[in-house]
């Protein structure tokens, strides 16, 4: 019976969210991942995808199925001349690199090969060592991610390599439920790919936004309850934007995974309205909504090793205000410089604040120039 009580609610709160989000145009197909040729003098991207979802034949994509292998790829992405920081140039039925991303190369790898490839990268600032993994979140396709990556890769320009962690979503705002499920179908993978490139001595720094910060502290747990110690020591930073994680299961796993190189990161806004869907689903509170003027959210920083950044106040890319990991992501190397040349107030764990015009203030209150904004 409370089971048919909740089902009504469910479906009320997506056509909420669907009218939170801004979606005047059908969402990118897999037309979009046509090769072309490139053009010169367009700056290109080359991401490493560890994926374990279907192929999609005859098109270069994937589909929403679990596939009961991890599949690896590498894709090099043409970026457009008119490209604006934060933005995806969409490209459609026909790609054209002179206004449009378009992808120029993509070819199928096996293990050995990727592992290879990511060994190739030669660090050009302590600020990035090794490679950037992201996580994408709840209701993305193949493309989607792929895209965003790029277009996050392109504007910070500083990881040398690029690896898309590719979980099957489905890519629908009603796969929610669905959507879990497959976080916990993909974690295996994922440690997977973490400890190969943990034992290969590759340095990685992994950006997860939303449900796949669930994924990404379920598979940290894994890791150390394995006693796989190699493979954690090799993790440069984690970064949890908007994490739609249950705060006492996310403290739960902060006390079972430790201490890493580096303080975990959480980005958090109160006024994210996805999270707050999310709670009213679930009746608790995600990490990602946490108040950083909150006494308790700051003991939290402290006692756990934690750095919650209220990013409240960046720029965000719909109403729903859970993508301003976008933002974020394009200025965090410059972030990291100014931060290693100033008072390095993002060097320890601590309750932070970015203002209006992006310097970090954190408790006491002490300010460190870093410009966020371009």
């Amino acid at each position: 019976m409370k089971h048919h009580r909740l089902v009504p609610m469910y479906r009320a709160l997506v056509l909420i969210f669907v009218s939170l989000s801004i979606s005047a145009c059908a969402r990118p197909g897999p037309s979009t991942l046509r090769v072309v040729a490139p053009v010169q003098g367009a700056k290109e991207i080359t991401v490493l995808v560890a994926t374990d979802r279907v192929p999609d034949p005859p098109t270069p994509g994937f589909k929403s199925g679990k596939s009961d292998r991890l599949h690896y790829r590498q894709v090099t992405v043409s970026i457009p001349p008119n490209h604006k920081v934060t933005e995806i140039e969409w490209p459609g039925e026909n790609p054209d690199p002179k206004k449009t991303f378009a992808v120029v190369k993509t070819r199928d790898l096996d293990r050995d090969e990727f592992l290879a490839l990511a060994k190739q990268v030669k660090p050009k600032s302590p600020v990035a060592p090794g490679v950037g993994m992201f996580i994408h979140g709840y209701n993305y396709t193949y493309q989607e991610a792929l895209f965003r990556l790029v277009q996050m890769s392109a504007d910070a320009g500083e990881f040398q390599a690029s690896v898309l962690f590719d979980w099957p979503s489905q890519g629908a705002l009603t796969g929610y439920v669905a959507d879990r499920d497959a976080v916990a179908y993909a974690r295996d993978d994922l440690v997977h790919v973490l400890h190969d490139l943990g034992h290969s001595d590759i340095r990685t720094t992994m950006l997860a936004h939303s449900m796949g910060c669930l994924l990404t502290m379920e598979t940290l747990r894994q890791l150390k309850i394995t006693g796989d110690d190699r493979s954690l020591k090799n993790i440069e930073r984690v970064v949890l934007a908007a994490p739609d994680v249950d705060i006492d299961l996310f403290r739960r796993d902060v006390a079972t995974i430790g201490r890493l190189r580096k303080p975990i990161m959480v980005l958090a806004a109160k006024d994210d309205r996805a999270l707050a869907l999310s709670r009213q689903l679930s009746g608790s509170t995600a990490a990602g909504a946490l108040d950083v003027s909150d006494p308790a959210v700051q003991e939290l920083a402290k006692n756990d090793n934690l750095q919650i950044i209220d990013i409240s106040s960046l720029k965000s890319l719909s109403s729903t205000n859970h993508d301003r990991f976008v933002s974020f992501a394009a200025a965090y190397p410059q972030l990291q410089k100014s931060n290693a040349n100033q008072s390095g107030s993002l060097a320890g764990a601590g309750a932070l604040v970015l203002n209006g015009v992006g310097n970090v203030i954190s408790a006491p209150f002490r300010i460190t120039s870093a410009a966020l904004t371009k």
